[in-house]
């Protein structure tokens, strides 16, 4: 077998086997963080409370019905569905763990009681000594008569020593009760699913919550009633099934519109085979390099296959055009395609790969896919796709619709008015209109349709409004350390709420370790375990029943058994309420609460409580420091591409004249591509600003090869405009097709990448076949 095909086989079976292990590896990720700048304070602090307060395995069931009766129902029903099938279910919770059993906050109350300050738990100790008890006891008891607080009602009889009156007053209680599982007209209530299993991939995940979902709805056969799927499963399934929607059905999409395109300018199908055959080996090549060098793709990430093929055709379309009519060697087809290709592909890839200079992550993976894509879409076109060219048959090329309108002087004047009237129009409509809107909210960030989310604004809703609230996270490498960091934000935040910047909060401190408390509260109140006896005679002489003393009981009990510091509670209530609260891991520590600002005045909370290992978050705070410093970036990094891109073509072009001629082309595209997004109501966010890098490396390629084009035939326009008219027209539908085919992507920020994208490109086409050689004559002189 001779040698050299040897060589092709041993290559064909390289890549067959790198795109194998690449497409092997492919996975998502669906934290929309990682799609935002890690060293802004606001996404820092989001990530680390997503990160410790996302449940992995626990799906929320949220159940809507016309009453109280038939949601309890509801729920009674789903339970016992889920409960018969532990091999998908480790726990089902739809009620507060201590309800129907109170004892189980003794060891809640007993770690409360072991944090306070030891003078508090001093005056504890001596209310309870043989000479106070009984009128401790009697107190109680008068207060409980008098008292008119069912919750206090409630607390007090079962604590006739006030040993849970600080529990009562942190709040900590209340907020982790009933509102975790029903509305106030129990209508709307919450069932807590959590997995039997760990989940390996995301495909594994979208399995087991259609599996929970089918049960769930075979629990309720009343259409009145409506079922709702949140919590970090739903929403991996959710958002990743579409993910890999979005990615395999715009590349396949764009493949066809290419397929339209083409068939309707050459009617040829043996080079539309080949040509697809490029693309999608291209498309697998790039993949496969995604698999294998990149940890998981994000939501931006997966439009990089559609924009990859409508950027890579251009490059077969142009070689195809230029072998219509070559009569010289493979070699010489190489180095005519040469100059062009390598000047297009490289400011296309510049543009995407700036994208890493980028602060946002999820546009410098996309930048990063497709700049990668671009050059090796360039790299098979001339390598492999310009000789298979040469063995085609040739034929004498007809003359396609669009070519003879190009040679057609009477079409080219009419078209060149009617360009100038739309941009013109679009131009004007940026006097009474106003620049397009900035959306600086986190809408972009979100899917455009996800029932995790849809069921998470219910719930929200339904039991808490929590559209003006901040969460404090708290970090530190030990308890002592987020304790002393968490009695700072305390004060900062009384003293905000003074100033009248800060409505109320809730602070995890009264139930976070603090070991040095709980070593001396401990060694008060473990000799009160000996005394249990004497403790409830003085409660049963002041007229309690033997119940309203098991409470304190346990708890002097569970006091009793602990030896070593710090003190973390383990009993399901308390693991229940710990873990909004609380979270230990990789040897950190965070601890969470809650703050809610006076209205207008969040920015003032947050900085005067933010400070290292200590952050006030919110999605709308998030918004807000995007907005800051988005625009500003891209501005710098828009003008630094312009800048290279222009010098680079000051020795290509050979002179200052022809660069002018693309800055006014550019300058009039941007204007009427603005114009053109105030009158379809677009608004530009924090992903579509990147359109103006990309048409800066994408669009502007028109106008090279037009102007590299007049420079090589000496400035006859008809010729050049005959020649790559056709290309140019192909070339940008192509490109237009690949943004415009994630147009419709679950992301709105893809999505809106998308559009701006694909409607930049259509009226760059435009403008650089119709006005820039008015432009360009211009600056000559008029002849």
């Amino acid at each position: 077998m001779p040698k050299s095909k040897i060589a092709r086989l041993a290559l064909i079976l390289v890549t067959v086997l790198f795109v194998a292990a690449g497409l092997s590896r492919i996975s998502f990720n669906i934290d929309i963080l990682k799609l935002l700048p890690t060293h802004l304070p606001q996404v820092e602090g989001l990530g680390i409370f997503l990160k410790n307060f996302s449940l992995p395995n626990e799906l929320i069931v949220t159940i809507n019905a016309p009453d109280s009766e038939t949601a309890e129902g509801t729920a009674t029903a789903l339970v016992e569905k889920l409960r018969a099938r532990p091999d998908l279910v480790a726990k089902v919770v739809s009620e507060p763990p201590w309800e129907k059993n109170p004892g189980g906050i003794a060891e809640l109350l007993a770690v409360l009681l072991l944090n306070q300050p030891p003078a508090e738990i001093q005056a504890l100790a001596a209310r309870l000594s043989p000479g106070n008890a009984a009128t401790t006891a009697a107190a109680t008891l008068e207060k409980l008569n008098d008292s008119l607080s069912p919750q206090e009602v409630a607390l007090l009889s079962y604590d006739p020593y006030g040993l849970a009156g600080t529990l009562a007053n942190s709040g900590l209680l209340s907020s982790a009760s009933q509102s975790e599982f029903s509305s106030a007209d129990g209508s709307f209530r919450v069932v807590y699913v959590n997995a039997a299993q760990t989940f390996k991939n995301y495909k594994d995940t979208i399995v087991w919550v259609s599996e929970i979902k089918k049960l769930a709805r075979e629990a309720n056969p009343n259409p009145n009633v409506k079922l709702g799927f949140t919590g970090e499963p739903s929403f991996v399934a959710d958002i990743s099934s579409t993910m890999e929607w979005d990615m395999s059905s715009s590349g396949f999409v764009t493949l066809a519109i290419i397929s339209i395109i083409f068939w309707g300018c050459y009617r040829r199908a043996r080079p539309l085979f080949d040509l697809q055959l490029m693309l999608a080996l291209i498309f697998a090549i790039s993949l496969a390099a995604a698999g294998l060098f990149l940890k998981q793709l994000t939501v931006i990430g997966v439009g990089f296959a559609s924009i990859m093929i409508g950027l890579s055709v251009d490059y077969g379309y142009l070689i195809y055009q230029k072998s219509l009519r070559h009569t010289g060697t493979l070699r010489e087809l190489q180095m005519a395609c040469l100059q062009n290709i390598m000047w297009t592909a490289g400011t296309t890839a510049a543009a995407f790969f700036a994208l890493n200079f980028s602060s946002l992550p999820g546009l410098s993976q996309l930048g990063n896919l497709v700049g990668i894509g671009v050059i090796v879409g360039a790299a098979i076109m001339l390598l492999v796709f310009a000789p298979i060219t040469m063995k085609w048959k040739k034929i004498t090329p007809r003359e396609t619709l669009l070519e003879r309108l190009m040679a057609s002087p009477k079409f080219i004047q009419r078209a060149s008015w009617m360009t100038a009237a739309l941009v013109l129009s679009l131009v004007s409509v940026l006097f009474f209109k106003g620049l397009p809107t900035v959306d600086s909210t986190s809408k972009s960030l979100r899917p455009r349709h996800s029932e995790a989310y849809d069921a998470l604004d219910l719930l929200s809703s339904k039991l808490t409004d929590d559209t003006n609230l901040l969460s404090l996270v708290v970090t530190g490498a030990s308890e002592e350390e987020v304790h002393q960091k968490l009695k700072i934000a305390e004060r900062k935040l009384r003293e905000s709420q003074a100033k009248g910047d800060v409505e109320s909060f809730r602070s995890p401190l009264p139930l976070w370790p603090a070991p040095d408390h709980q070593r001396i509260n401990l060694a008060l109140l473990q000799p009160f375990a000996q005394e249990i006896p004497r403790l409830k005679q003085t409660v049963l002489d002041a007229g309690f029943t033997e119940e309203s003393f098991l409470l304190t009981s346990r708890v002097f009990q569970q006091i009793a058994q602990w030896k070593n510091t710090p003190i973390w509670p383990e009993n399901e209530a308390s693991r229940w309420i710990y873990r909004r609260l609380a979270s230990r891991n990789d040897g950190q520590f965070i601890a969470m609460g809650l703050v809610t600002p006076v209205d207008g005045r969040q920015d003032a909370a947050v900085a005067a409580v933010q400070s290292p290992g200590v952050w006030l978050v919110s999605w709308s705070q998030l918004g807000a420091e995007l907005q800051r410093v988005i625009p500003g970036e891209f501005a710098r990094l828009i003008l630094s591409l312009l800048g290279i891109i222009l010098f680079l073509l000051f020795f290509a072009f050979g002179g200052i004249r022809d660069l002018l001629v693309l800055v006014v082309t550019l300058g009039l595209v941007f204007l009427a591509l603005m114009g053109a997004m105030s009158l379809l109501g677009m608004q530009w966010n924090f992903f579509n600003l990147a359109a103006i890098l990309l048409l800066l490396g994408t669009g502007i390629d028109y106008a090279i090869l037009f102007l590299l084009t007049l420079k090589r035939n000496g400035g006859d326009i008809p010729a050049a405009r005959q020649s790559l008219g056709l290309v140019i027209f192909l070339c940008a539908g192509s490109a237009a097709a690949g943004f415009g085919t994630i147009s419709w992507a679950n992301n709105l920020g893809l999505a809106s990448l998308g559009q701006t994208c694909a409607l930049g490109l259509a009226i760059d086409a435009l403008v650089s076949v119709f006005l820039l050689p008015q432009i360009w004559r211009l600056s000559r002189g008029l002849k």
